[in-house]
């Protein structure tokens, strides 16, 4: 039986309605429809924080959210910029 992952559980939790998935020492969200990366939380070690990524499309990868340099959030702040902040928007269905 392997260790529950409480980050991954507390992630989960906040972000209900998605799929987490650990990969790489971050997290990924995925949308559940179909599986489209919506963000990444990476853990700031030695911290109750995290650093934030959306996914660029024009970079092909993933990068920081945030005007200067890595932003060192809560998961409730994370939380709460995922919800505004329409980069982070799950495309409608059509």
């Amino acid at each position: 039986m392997t260790e529950s992952d409480p980050t991954h559980v507390m992630i989960a939790a906040t972000f209900a309605g998605l799929d987490v998935v650990k990969s790489r020492g971050g997290y990924t969200l995925l949308d559940p429809r179909g599986g489209t990366p919506l963000a990444r939380l990476k853990p700031i070690p030695q911290s109750d924080r995290f650093e934030l990524f959306y996914w660029s499309d024009t970079r092909g990868r993933w990068r920081t959210f945030g005007d200067f340099e890595r932003l060192r959030l809560t998961l409730e702040r994370a939380h709460e910029i995922f919800q505004e902040e329409t980069i982070f928007h799950i495309p409608p269905r059509r």
